[in-house]
């Protein structure tokens, strides 16, 4: 049996829907080979962008916290020490916008960075910009942990100084009854507190390892604390001498004003009272927070060292400045 003309046109016709489906595969599978660099793309270059923008934002959030510790007295040094932190996490130079903004005590840091793509670059995508910026705020600290109990009724001249070629003045924060000036100091007081209970135990021990508790300035009942009455010049020397003592940094000289560690024992915080002019142990109202650097104490019960500014991460208040400052990140 031979049907030589009918086998020839049913070969033919399969061929032609063999090469039918197989120019559908190919395009097929170029589509999808579109989709799946399409996937990879997304996938590789949006986990690096994540990454960048992450990196960014740390660097941002770096910046902002360092720079907003030096306002609002110094802005011109907010704005250098933000770029720097920001440079110093791993932004480059030109990639890092410093703004104060017009209430003088927040700042804002933008970082950004040019990333090159790799396989969105098959998609017509080289490169795109990543941004980040955070933004933080100062104010005065409203509350401090770990006071040390010595009361200070502020003066002009215990401003801060700061900056080159300015002389730091050195004061006397705790007196005898020789160095005490009566017009500022009630009879039988010194500048001693009694925080969280009184005498001699619990005065040396709140100057060694500061009161354990928080204190907090009243919004619209005062806080009150008591005086500690009497010289007490012994637990007085033994405590300032524990701490002067307890500074392992630069050697023998330890902490100075011209060079200290955030964190050292002589660095010590102090609470800011409306008056000391009490009459043996009395009540007086807490106005705000000092920052002081220990110097040297004496076997009469006097303390010396330096006024500074110091930025701590308590409850901000809206109170006057004494040196003592809180801040956070706002955005």
């Amino acid at each position: 049996m031979a049907f030589p003309e009918g086998v020839g046109f049913l070969k033919g016709i399969l061929r032609d829907i063999f090469s039918e489906r197989k120019g559908s595969v190919l395009i097929i599978v170029a589509v999808a080979l579109v989709a799946l660099l399409g996937i990879a793309a997304l996938v590789v270059d949006a986990g690096l962008l994540y990454y960048t923008k992450v990196a960014l934002s740390n660097a941002a959030d770096a910046g902002a916290l360092a720079g907003v510790q030096r306002l609002p007295k110094y802005p011109d040094e907010a704005e250098s020490v933000a770029e720097a932190y920001a440079i110093n996490n791993g932004v480059d130079e030109g990639g890092v916008t410093v703004e104060i903004m017009p209430d003088g005590s927040t700042i804002r840091v933008t970082t950004s960075k040019t990333v090159s793509l790799g396989f969105a670059r098959v998609l017509g995508f080289s490169s795109t910009n990543v941004t980040a910026s955070a933004k933080a705020r100062v104010g005065t600290a409203k509350s401090a942990f770990g006071v040390v109990p010595f009361g200070v009724i502020w003066k002009p001249e215990f401003e801060p100084r700061e900056g080159e070629g300015v002389e730091p003045i050195l004061q006397i924060i705790k007196y005898n009854p020789h160095t005490k000036k009566g017009e500022d100091i009630g009879p039988g007081n010194f500048a001693a507190l009694a925080l969280g209970g009184t005498g001699g135990k619990v005065y040396e021990e709140n100057i060694k390892s500061g009161y354990q508790m928080t204190l907090e300035i009243g919004d619209t009942i005062p806080t009150i604390i008591e005086t500690e009455p009497g010289n007490m010049a012994g637990p007085t020397e033994k405590g300032v001498n524990y701490r002067l003592n307890g500074c392992e940094h630069h050697g023998e000289d330890g902490c100075t004003i011209d060079n200290y560690v955030k964190g050292c024992p002589r660095l010590v915080i102090v609470p800011v009272v409306k008056s000391l002019f009490a009459s043996g142990r009395d009540d007086v109202e807490l106005r705000g927070f000092a920052a002081f650097l220990l110097k040297e104490v004496d076997a009469e019960g006097n303390v010396w060292g330096w006024f500074l500014r110091m930025a701590i991460e308590e409850d901000m208040g809206s109170g006057d400045d004494y040196g003592v400052v809180s801040y956070r990140l706002e955005e």
